[in-house]
């Protein structure tokens, strides 16, 4: 075991090195600096996929090397007080907006910074010595203190102001209720009955109906999942590449549409395709009907029974994967009354690969989304199993008769066929 562990950890170091080199020879050739979290470190690079196929490798091979170098007992204990004092000292620095009370250029003092947030000064240089290690800020002369690139892009990207905040006064406390919320909801299939609603819900009846009453953290909210979807790895495009086929003519349901920007670029491609737009009243106020686009807007809830009678097709958009299985049957079993034979449901969402296929930094990030999905509103990112048999259960008649993987994109497609 001894040998194995050493030959392991050789192999992970030269792939470091390997990857580590050739990454740098890149950005030496475009004059940008060597990987950096300094004050002067470039905020955001994006690299060819060559180059990022490196970048990947060499956070996975540091991950698990730093892993082993850690230790079972050390892994166990060190990494939570980290996470609760990287969260802590995020969640102080958000709260009380450091980042933007910093210049971007130069120092503050202490004492000047604690007039301006009003906090004295040693406990303010207590907390932020805290995340000096996580390098949250640094100092750069005695009693001053400066920004490191992950606090500059605090105070320059309002994007990660609002992710942050997130992270720190809804993720945090949704884990820490996991426990309270599966002890008196062992099935999590209720959304009144997450993490979340069990230490800040207040008795609402979900994550999206307390978001519609806190209008600023449903601000945020939005913000961020509209970030993700800028994400080439969600663009329309996927979609229109993996079912094109099947869209030329007739007439589409697009459920929990938004706003209609998947409906558009559908549109665009397919001009005579009719695609109605359904979602909330509160969400539709919104939309904009564009002149020459086959696109309407109707107010629907997805539970009651759809409206829209013989449609060719009914589509559910990165929609699904936010509801637990017992409301996905329901809102499946919403459409049956309006399906014609033959009629197709699309489900374009994420589709969790199996257990130990992906890489360590893809599997973490992937659990990660699931875990807060759990938290937050009892659901999951579920694997291809799972899809069916949420599927399956909620008619014997709905026929899963494709499922694809379109190259480069988050989202997957199930095509169902609805035959009674």
């Amino acid at each position: 075991m001894g040998s194995l562990n050493i030959c392991q950890s050789a192999r992970l170091v030269d792939i470091i090195t390997d990857n580590t080199t050739k990454i740098e020879a890149y950005r030496q050739e475009r004059g940008l600096c060597p990987l950096s979290l300094g004050p002067d470190a470039s905020l955001d690079v994006k690299y060819p996929p060559h180059v990022e196929q490196c970048r990947r490798a060499l956070i996975d091979a540091s991950l698990e090397l730093g892993d082993l170098a850690t230790g079972p007992l050390e892994l166990r204990l060190v990494p939570g007080w980290a996470v609760m004092t990287m969260f802590g000292v995020t969640q102080f620095i958000c709260n009380f907006d450091i980042a933007p009370r910093v210049p971007l250029t130069g120092d503050v003092s202490y004492e000047s910074l604690s007039k301006t947030v009003n906090v004295s000064a040693s406990v303010l240089r207590q907390v932020l010595r805290a995340g000096m290690p996580y390098h949250m800020f640094y100092e750069p002369r005695p009693g001053y203190v400066a920004h490191t690139a992950t606090t500059k892009v605090m105070a320059r990207e309002p994007l990660i102001t609002d992710w942050t905040r997130l992270s720190t006064d809804v993720l945090l406390p949704a884990g820490a209720g996991l426990t309270e919320a599966l002890t008196k909801e062992p099935a999590a299939n209720d959304p009144a009955k997450t993490g979340f609603m069990f230490t800040k819900g207040g008795g609402e009846s979900g994550m999206f109906m307390y978001l519609e009453k806190h209008p600023e953290l449903a601000r945020q909210f939005a913000g961020v999942m509209g970030a993700f979807q800028k994400d080439d790895a969600y663009a329309p495009r996927h979609l229109l590449n993996s079912w094109s086929d099947n869209l030329q003519t007739g007439k589409l349901v697009d459920l929990g549409g938004s706003l209609g920007a998947v409906a558009f670029a559908l549109a665009d491609e397919f001009p005579k395709l009719e695609i109605v737009v359904q979602d909330l009243p509160g969400v539709l106020e919104g939309a904009e009907v564009r002149t020459g686009k086959n696109v309407s807007f109707m107010p629907h809830d997805f539970f009651n029974e759809q409206p829209v009678k013989d449609a060719d097709v009914y589509m559910f958009r990165w929609v699904l994967h936010n509801w637990p299985d017992l409301h996905v049957q329901r809102i499946l079993k919403a459409l049956i009354p309006s399906l014609k034979p033959g009629a197709k449901i699309i489900i374009f969402d994420e589709i969790m690969p199996p257990a130990g296929t992906m890489s360590l930094s893809v599997e973490r990030y992937q659990r990660n989304i699931d875990f807060g999905m759990l938290t937050l509103f009892n659901s999951k990112i579920r694997d291809i199993e799972e899809w069916k048999e949420v599927i399956t259960q909620s008619d014997q008649r709905f026929k899963v008769t494709d499922v694809r993987f379109p190259e480069n994109s988050r989202l997957s497609l199930i095509e169902i066929a609805w035959q009674p």
